[in-house]
């Protein structure tokens, strides 16, 4: 998909796709994930998320909502570990409302010490239910097991305690370093004037002073685990276990390898090895899946599967079988073939999908001067040979450096 961007002087990146829906799309996206906080600061990003409908300079929270939903829009937020977006679905004339609304949202969030407190309780009350979900819980615990306690390895929401400690101040001071325009992207998909566009974001986001240089944080590399395996006592009724190493991070070619090495593992198609060998063969477990997650500068790849606490040890020696045969013996041209058609169908089929492409796009710019279109996507998987994906099995599969969690 063609694209247009700009870069205005308050340091605002623009990126602008048309297409010919009569649904527009706009999102910012925000460089702030959960983590860039500081200790201190566990489970803000996600906090001050919420708190964008909360209330501005100008709005109070029931204005905020009522401005988009009286005209059938959508309006919708997530935090990651590395970036918040906000955005909107509305009818393409609605735009100029969409636009002023979004902008003053991101820019003059206010914080409101009553609405703060009444958040707060919503928070704890989705940490707890989180807990009540080990499937979801043990995820969270493995990347921080995983990332030794670093900040890329701790929960999006925060804790309790984190959540009991936001105050007003702090919040706000959250939002000046880090909702800047030259931390944020705008991107927009539909019909629009992108001149105008432009004329809208100068006028939201002024250049008043000179931007300062954002200087680039230099990370630790993260250290491969050691074969170790970690079991938990958890009053559930079933076994949980993941398995997983480090991987490559977002700008690592070796990633589309990867990708379709866990397609074939574990993928979302019935026909996965794990699936066809768990649950179609042995009927040991409901779901079994395989994933991986790239990050700036790392990424993880994972297996999960809960099953019968009478099974677990059969379960997983056939799972740690499954990934020795990735070591051991590459893949024929027959397999290869199916598994990348198997692939770019599933692609197809996510690109279908305006809203999964539109996040897409913002993902991929926040970080890249470019996104991956579908066709080119397709020209990446194509390329990948049976030794690529010999060599990245050997390297993420590798017994010795995997990391194992139970819940036991």
């Amino acid at each position: 998909m063609e694209y247009i961007t700009e870069i205005l002087p308050s340091g605002l990146k623009i990126a602008y796709f048309p297409d010919q829906s009569e649904v527009t799309y706009l999102g910012y996206g925000i460089g702030v994930g959960s983590r860039h906080e500081n200790n201190r600061e566990h489970g803000l990003a996600h906090f001050t998320e919420h708190m964008l409908f909360k209330g501005t300079g100008k709005r109070s929270a029931k204005q905020i909502i009522f401005r988009m939903e009286e005209v059938g829009a959508d309006l919708n937020a997530f935090t990651t570990k590395e970036e918040t977006f906000l955005y909107a679905a509305f009818s393409k004339r609605h735009l100029n409302r969409a636009m002023e609304l979004m902008s003053d949202i991101v820019l003059h969030s206010a914080y409101p010490e009553k609405e703060l407190q009444k958040e707060k309780e919503v928070i704890i009350d989705e940490i707890n239910s989180y807990k009540d979900t080990p499937a979801e819980l043990i995820y969270d615990e493995f990347e921080n097991l995983l990332f030794k306690g670093r900040p890329l390895g701790h929960n999006i929401l925060g804790t309790e305690q984190s959540v009991r400690r936001v105050q007003p101040a702090s919040g706000r001071q959250f939002l000046a370093k880090h909702y800047r325009p030259d931390n944020m992207l705008l991107f927009v998909m539909g019909q629009v004037d992108f001149e105008r566009l432009v004329e809208q974001a100068s006028y939201y986001f002024p250049s008043k002073d000179p931007v300062p240089r954002r200087e680039a944080v230099k990370r630790k590399p993260f250290v491969h685990p050691c074969g170790q395996t970690i079991r938990r006592r958890k009053d559930t009724y079933q076994h949980h276990t993941m398995i997983g190493n480090l991987a490559y991070a977002m700008n690592d070619k070796r990633r589309y390898a990867l990708s379709l090495m866990t397609n074939i593992l574990g993928g979302p198609g019935m026909n996965s090895q794990l699936n066809m060998l768990l649950r179609e063969e042995n009927g040991l477990v409901y779901n079994v899946e395989a994933g991986y997650t790239a990050y700036s500068d790392t990424g993880v790849f994972h297996i999960y599967y809960g099953c019968a606490k009478q099974n677990a040890a059969y379960t997983k020696k056939l799972v740690l079988e499954a990934l020795e045969q990735f070591i051991c013996r590459p893949l024929t041209e027959q397999e290869l073939t199916a598994a990348k058609q198997q692939l770019k169908g599933q692609l197809a089929i996510s690109n279908d999908n305006r809203e999964n492409v539109f996040l897409s796009m913002g993902k991929s710019l926040m970080h890249f001067e470019h996104f991956n279109s579908l066709p080119e996507l397709y020209l990446h998987i194509d390329s990948i040979t049976a030794d690529d994906i010999f060599e990245v099995a050997r390297e993420v599969l590798n017994p010795a450096r995997l990391l194992t969690l139970e819940y036991a």
